[in-house]
Order: structure tokens, then C-alpha cells, then sequence
């Protein structure tokens, strides 16, 4: 009778013991799936709460005036417009000016009708884009958020 007490005991000792080493080796496993979930989720949320749309585009000599409004209902940080993008494409080239760039082509904004730190909603940004030349053709302008929203215009020179 003892050496079943005994038996008993180690299997016993034995199964804790894999048990907790079972719960080691997945517990961490878990906490970084339900993390990578939920900057998923704040990403996802980020994207279906921004819009934007171009409301109007005026070239000017080998400048591009570009006002876009934000028709979305989250507020973007105006420091996160240096991670935008800017593509001009027709069919004779392509530009994709650079955020406040020494040299052309390159693109800076200023918040229009608004102040403060945030692009709120309804408010509209003025991108003025410089480009070396831009001859007479119809041109696709795409403006990039920094979380992937974009839109698209056309216009003709």
C-alpha cells in the first residue's frame, strides 16, 4: 500500500510540474497574440475614422495648389503630415515630391481655416507643391495619410 501512496504522490508531483511548464510556455504566447490584436484593432479604427477629400486643385506656373478637407470624424496630428505622401502622375512622368524638401519637387502645407496642433474635422490644409516643370498635360493627383487613407483628383494644365 505505501508503494501505491508513493506512485501516487510522484504522479501527482509530475503532473503539477507539466502543468505550470504548460502554462509557461503558453501564457507569454497568448499575451503577444491578444497585443498584435489590438494594435491591429487601434490601426483599423485609425484607418475608419479618417477621410479626407480634395476639394480643389490650382496650378500656377510649375506650382500645384492643392486644398484638401478632413471628412473624416478623428482629428490628425499636423506633426503626422511629414509621413504623407504626394503622387502627381500623368502620361508623360511621374512626381513624388518630397516632404518639405531642399530641392524640387517638394511639398508643404498650411492648415487653412483652423489652429492648433490637429487637422480637426471640417477643417481644411492648403499643400502647396513645387515641381521644376510641369508642361501642359492631364494630370492624377493622389495625396497619402500617413495611416494609408488617400485621396484622388485629376486636373489639367
Amino acid at each position: 500500500m505505501s508503494k501505491e501512496v508513493i506512485t501516487s504522490a510522484i504522479l501527482v508531483i509530475v503532473s503539477v510540474i507539466a502543468a505550470v511548464a504548460f502554462v509557461n510556455a503558453i501564457l507569454p504566447s497568448v499575451y503577444g497574440l491578444s497585443e498584435s490584436y489590438s494594435s491591429v484593432a487601434q490601426s483599423m479604427e485609425d484607418q475608419f475614422k479618417t477621410d479626407i477629400d480634395i476639394i480643389f486643385i490650382y496650378p500656377e506656373g510649375n506650382n500645384v495648389y492643392v486644398w484638401i478637407k478632413n471628412i473624416g470624424s478623428s482629428n490628425i496630428p499636423l506633426s503626422q503630415l511629414q509621413y504623407c505622401d504626394i503622387f502627381i502622375m500623368s502620361s508623360s512622368g511621374y512626381w513624388n515630391p518630397g516632404f518639405e524638401s531642399e530641392s524640387n519637387p517638394s511639398w508643404d502645407f498650411t492648415l487653412e481655416n483652423g489652429n492648433g496642433d490637429t487637422w480637426d474635422r471640417g477643417e481644411t490644409i492648403k499643400a502647396s507643391i513645387a515641381i521644376d516643370t510641369l508642361p501642359a498635360d492631364i494630370y492624377k493627383i493622389t495625396f497619402f495619410l500617413y495611416n494609408g487613407v488617400s485621396t484622388s483628383d485629376t486636373f489639367s494644365r
